[in-house]
């Protein structure tokens, strides 16, 4: 997924087209942003993911990725584990079962290679101008029918997460949507009427990173084809000399530096198990 533009990326390092072509900035983008994503350990789209782990002996496990947005399917030493069975900590990655699981002592059995997860994870904020109630009971399964009060401000295609007072919480993927429904690809939970849908977006702060980060990628590229620039001239006994051709450049990546470094406090690297 491609998260900032041409026309973001122009407008926050200044360099137009003349100097920079729009095809060259879309191969700096694509270069730039996955660079991004590995540096803070996490996607920033919601991305499906299994893991296949050894069990620990105990009721809990951390997976490999993290925030995590739904966990769809578990499997404990070949045996289904239904997903309402296991409490999920979005954040850290922690699940944790309950003494209602269909698993023998209750355990993630200590045996290698014997836990299976498959999850859903990426780093994503709520749009708060996206929001809805469902106006009834929704139970777990795929292509599910979610009745809302008001489904005109979402889009298909985009990830929404649904929870309430009783204590679900999980994201989902809308699939289509007509007048007060949204469907969504898969719900492992069931949810009481009256919970809330808000949609699921990239955050700004993210995106604003992302944006520095490529800029910086073209300041570079001014700086290193400026190699050819005239920077003085002779004419009989008259010397002029202009000085570096990019110092200006210099500043300009001095400042997006700065602002690098004041995002990467607002976002840290998310942590991974090993």
């Amino acid at each position: 997924m491609t998260y900032v533009t041409i026309a973001d990326v122009r407008k926050t390092c200044g360099i137009g087209s003349t100097e920079i072509s729009d095809a060259d900035v879309t191969l700096l983008i694509a270069e730039c942003e996955p660079q991004v994503e590995r540096s803070l350990n996490t996607t920033f789209t919601p991305t499906e993911r299994i893991d296949i782990m050894n069990g620990n002996g105990t009721v809990r496990m951390v997976l490999d990725k993290n925030p995590v947005l739904a966990l769809r399917e578990l499997k404990i030493d070949g045996t289904t584990i239904t997903p309402s069975y296991v409490a999920v900590y979005k954040e850290s990655g922690l699940i944790v079962l309950d003494s209602y699981n269909e698993v023998e002592k209750n355990i993630f059995i200590n045996k290698p290679n014997a836990i299976v997860v498959k999850y859903v994870h990426g780093f994503m904020e709520e749009n708060e101008s996206v929001i809805t109630t469902t106006t009834a009971a929704t139970i777990a399964g795929t292509s599910v029918s979610v009745s809302v009060s008001d489904e005109s401000a979402f889009t298909d295609g985009n990830w929404v997460e649904i929870y309430s007072m009783d204590g679900n919480k999980e994201a989902a993927k809308i699939s289509s949507s007509s007048t007060g429904v949204l469907v969504l690809d898969q719900l492992t939970q069931a949810h009481e009427s009256g919970s809330s849908v808000r949609e699921l977006k990239v955050s700004e702060v993210v995106k604003k990173l992302m944006n520095v980060t490529v800029s910086l990628a073209m300041v570079a590229r001014i700086v290193g084809q400026s190699y050819t620039d005239i920077v003085g001239y002779n004419l009989a006994e008259f010397h002029a000399q202009k000085g570096e051709p990019y110092t200006q450049w210099r500043e300009t990546a001095n400042q997006l530096f700065k602002e690098r470094d004041r995002l990467l406090t607002m976002i840290k690297p998310r942590p991974y198990m090993v």
